[in-house]
């Protein structure tokens, strides 16, 4: 071999060297970068999930408390209407105050029916069903942010790093933020002023 076909094999080799070095690096920073977007996608499906979940429970209990509080007002109307049977002192015979007593005894009988088929209250458990849903939803975020930061940690990382640092500048890659709380949520939540109608 002479010379000339060596130091063609030797810059061949260089620039298949280097041709696959930025390729690598520029195939990392898209992978990382895809990652990065992906893994926002899922934040904003995980808040898609609350607004989509949270909103029809709370409708249905909404709904479910209201049949029950006109169930409950009538049953309480008409416990309350057993006893007041109205009789004028003109209409007092013997007769009549055994009538108006069997009358009694028989509301108080079905009285004692309703109250041992009291009605079995579920609007409490679908608060309780709300309220988890609430926790389960709000876990779903904090993993998918938490999932976020992890990615942009990553992307950065990347971005930053010798030798891949001079192709992102190159080709445009730039350090990403990743998810920061609103501004004061460091403070401790006062319940006491959150309950407060």
């Amino acid at each position: 071999m002479n010379s000339k076909t060596i130091r063609t094999l030797i810059i061949v080799g260089v620039v298949l060297i280097a041709f696959l070095w930025i390729k690598g690096s520029f195939n990392s920073l898209v992978v990382n970068d895809e990652k990065l977007t992906n893994a926002w996608s899922d934040v904003e499906v995980a808040y898609q999930t609350r607004a989509d979940k949270i909103v029809q429970i709370a409708e249905a209990v909404s709904a479910e408390a209201k049949f029950e509080k006109n169930t409950l007002t009538e049953i309480t109307n008409a416990r309350a209407s057993v006893g007041q049977i109205k009789v004028g002192n003109e209409q007092l015979t013997p007769e009549s105050i055994d009538k108006i007593a069997m009358t009694q005894q028989s509301a108080l009988s079905r009285l004692m029916v309703v109250m041992e088929r009291y009605p079995d209250l579920k609007a409490t458990k679908g608060f309780e069903n709300l309220q988890f849903e609430i926790s389960e939803s709000e876990n779903m975020i904090r993993t998918a942010r938490t999932d976020y930061n992890a990615a942009v940690q990553q992307y950065n990382l990347k971005v930053r790093q010798f030798p891949s640092n001079i192709f992102a500048g190159m080709f445009g890659f730039e350090k990403k933020t990743g998810f920061a709380a609103d501004k004061g949520s460091e403070k401790r939540v006062n319940v006491k002023d959150a309950l407060k109608d």
